[in-house]
Order: C-alpha cells, then sequence, then structure tokens
C-alpha cells in the first residue's frame, strides 16, 4: 500500500489528529467524501447580528428556516458520506424484500470480498432489510468506534426519499472484517455496507447518497455526572 495522504478540511489548523484510513473494496465504489449539505450561506443569519438587525430584518419579513440554526448547520457538515456505486432496484413482496442489482464481477472485487449473494443488495439472513453493499472499507484506532447514520435531516434535505437507514457503530468487538496491514498496529477494520428499511418501492441510482460515518468515543470513555448546586 502507499503511503497515506491525510484529508486536508479548509481553515483547519495542523495538529494531532486521529487519523482513519480506507480503502475501495470494488473498483466501482466512490470515494468517501466530507459531508456538506446544501445551506444558504449568503442569508444573513441571526446569530450574526445585534438585536436591532435582527428587529429590522423581522420587521421585513425574514422567513426563519432550520439553516438559521447552528447545530443544524453543524451536523450537515459533519462526517464523511457514502455513496451508491451502482445503480439497483429494491421492492418488498409477499416474499419478503427483492431486488435488482448487478452482480459484483471478479474483476471489480479490488480486495476479493463479495456480497452473501454476490450483487450488490443483500440481505441479512432473510430479515427483509436489504443491505447495500458501498465496496468501502474503514480502518479505524481502538480508542474510537465509527457510527453509520443516515443522513441527518433527510426530510428536509431530501423529502422524496423512500428508504432510511438502520443506524449501527463499529467497534473493536466486530471483528469480523480483516485488516490487511501490519503498520496499522491497533487498528480494526469495517466495510460501510448500510442495512435499509423501505418506506416503498425503491430505486437507487450510482452516486445516490445512502448514509455517513462519523467517528465516536466508545461508551467506556466518558461518564456523565450531575453538577450539584452548592450549599
Amino acid at each position: 500500500m502507499s503511503e497515506p495522504t491525510q484529508e486536508q478540511v479548509p481553515g483547519e489548523e495542523p495538529s494531532d489528529k486521529i487519523v482513519i484510513y480506507w480503502e475501495r473494496e470494488y473498483s466501482t465504489a466512490l470515494a468517501p467524501e466530507r459531508l456538506k449539505l446544501d445551506f444558504m450561506p449568503h442569508r444573513p443569519l441571526l446569530s450574526g447580528m445585534s438585536l436591532n438587525e435582527q428587529r429590522t430584518v423581522a420587521a421585513n419579513g425574514y422567513k426563519v428556516i432550520p439553516d438559521d440554526c447552528g447545530p443544524v448547520r453543524m451536523v450537515g457538515q459533519y462526517g464523511w458520506l457514502i455513496r451508491s456505486p451502482v445503480d439497483c432496484k429494491i421492492r418488498r413482496t409477499a416474499e419478503g424484500v427483492k431486488w435488482q442489482a448487478p452482480p459484483i464481477l471478479p474483476e471489480e472485487r479490488v480486495l476479493g470480498y463479495k456480497s452473501f449473494s454476490g450483487t450488490y443488495v443483500d440481505s441479512i439472513l432473510n430479515s427483509g432489510y436489504p443491505k447495500l453493499c458501498c465496496g468501502i472499507r474503514f480502518y479505524y484506532p481502538k480508542q474510537v468506534g465509527l457510527m453509520m447514520k443516515d443522513v441527518p435531516n433527510h426530510f428536509y434535505h431530501y423529502p422524496e426519499r423512500t428508504f432510511v437507514v438502520w443506524e449501527g457503530m463499529k467497534t473493536q468487538e466486530y471483528k469480523r472484517t480483516p485488516n490487511r496491514y501490519d503498520w496499522l498496529t491497533d487498528y480494526d477494520a469495517f466495510t460501510a455496507n448500510f442495512l435499509l428499511q423501505l418506506t416503498k418501492p425503491t430505486t437507487i441510482k450510482r452516486g445516490d447518497p445512502i448514509g455517513i460515518v462519523v467517528p465516536v468515543l466508545l461508551p467506556k470513555q466518558f461518564a456523565l455526572e450531575e453538577l450539584k448546586p452548592r450549599e
């Protein structure tokens, strides 16, 4: 494997960071990208105005939208977006979930891995929930976990979406995916395959956003304590 390069984010100073690596399992996989949902940076934000300025724009009919909430803007730029590597159709029938998805061809298997069915859409033990194999493998250090989530506030950004993503967290206890590199000591690996729940028959196109991956601290590394008033 060639020498890795770290992601550079504009405006961030070099510092000691937790480095997470990724590689393609299939040649069709699309590279993870820093999440950046479509906000309106040209709008005057109330948080940057004085009280008199807020009164003025309010009197002129300023319409408050979710973009005006700082935490909403922040979560819309946190994590790495994973996109579908192929076109596929998924539908639920009386016999369960069926799909039309292309097979993973031998020449596409960069790491030699394939799904149970040999196609890009699988199911978990006939559970009725389709699993979309996105072809990305992550390597992460043992002090963190990687959480797989739906695109935040998708009802606002993707109101016509016909599926939701089951959220999960990969930790060191999940060791089914091998770490292929001896120099990545104390790192574990997992594949970014997303479990979907359909709201109606679904067509997914190559490049469609599926879900996000975010680093998180594991529960054993933090504690919640109440601050009580001093007597």
